[in-house]
């Protein structure tokens, strides 16, 4: 049994670790910090796996809802910290290539961070909610798991989010396509 516990949580390490860094360094903005969160996010996941016998119905979003509360935690503890950080250190740094697929690389990454930064925009009331569902990917069924909500509010606000989000990023609300 314990074998295969630590082959579960290993896979899922394998799957989920960088997502994890990323969600806590978004929310954040440092890396460090961000590296000790999921670190104990983590720990906490193999706790509750072990506990269980390896029987989490849906092992992603308790990784993630653990990661949040650790993030809630910090602030308690911390006063406020700039999520600026995150952009700035993410920047292409100024530096000029000639091949072809890595400047579209560093156009890719700019439209990202664009699109970041317009996320942060947005509504509270929607950016978890849109953040979750595009950046990391994640179902509406496991962001409802994560954040304590029903599928349908989790699928209603991110309809109005992504909605917000066009309008903020300039797109026409009528346009074909959207």
């Amino acid at each position: 049994m314990s074998r295969l516990l630590t082959h579960q949580f290993k896979q899922l390490y394998i799957n989920e670790a960088d997502s994890v860094f990323r969600f806590c360094y978004y929310r954040t903005s440092d890396r460090e910090v961000a590296q000790d969160i999921a670190q104990d996010t983590f720990l906490r996941f193999w706790g509750a796996l072990s506990r269980g016998g390896g029987r989490i119905r849906n092992e992603r979003a308790l990784l993630f809802a653990i990661a949040r509360n650790n993030i809630i935690d910090w602030y308690r503890k911390k006063k406020a910290v700039s999520l600026d950080a995150l952009i700035e250190e993410s920047g292409a740094e100024g530096e000029l290539f000639s091949d072809t697929s890595q400047k579209e690389k560093i156009e890719m990454d700019y439209e990202a961070r664009s699109l970041i930064g317009k996320i942060r925009e947005l509504d509270p009331l929607y950016q978890r909610i849109v953040y979750l569902r595009f950046v990391e990917d994640l179902r509406p069924r496991e962001i409802a798991t994560i954040l304590g909500l029903s599928v349908n509010v989790v699928s209603v606000r991110l309809f109005r989010g992504l909605r917000q989000l066009r309008r903020l990023a300039g797109y026409e609300e009528n346009a074909p396509g959207l």
